[in-house]
């Protein structure tokens, strides 16, 4: 079968599709597989660098993100400057884990607690 030529507008299939190819289709910050479904449907793409700033649109400081991990600790105000993109998502690293853990903390405590449920983390 012949791959398609069409452009697509959206996210996943369209401007953000070579990011997250050349992430691997993995979350940078939590890992998750996007190769996976339904994960894939979860992906999207975290600007590294905020609104303003000159490389803010280069490719190179953008990566593959899961929703949950792109929208934790987005407005939080980083040191950015002189830091390469893998050191930037270090950075932001600890803070996404940490909200993930309390969001979990939560879900273990207020969800399963009537409900049967599965972590498959």
């Amino acid at each position: 079968m012949k791959p398609t030529t069409a452009k697509f507008g959206d996210a996943l299939r369209g401007y953000a599709h070579t990011i997250l190819k050349r992430d691997g289709f993995r979350c940078r910050y939590c890992g998750l597989d996007g190769t996976v479904w339904p994960n894939w449907l979860y992906l999207s793409w975290d600007h590294l660098l905020p609104l303003g700033h000159p490389q803010r649109d280069n490719p190179d400081y953008i990566v593959a993100a899961c929703r949950f991990c792109n929208e934790a600790h987005n407005r939080t105000r980083l040191d950015v400057e002189g830091k390469t993109p893998d050191e930037l998502v270090e950075q932001k690293k600890p803070l996404v884990l940490t909200k993930r853990k309390e969001y979990k903390a939560f879900w273990e405590a207020e969800v399963c607690q009537d409900v049967e449920c599965s972590d498959t983390s």
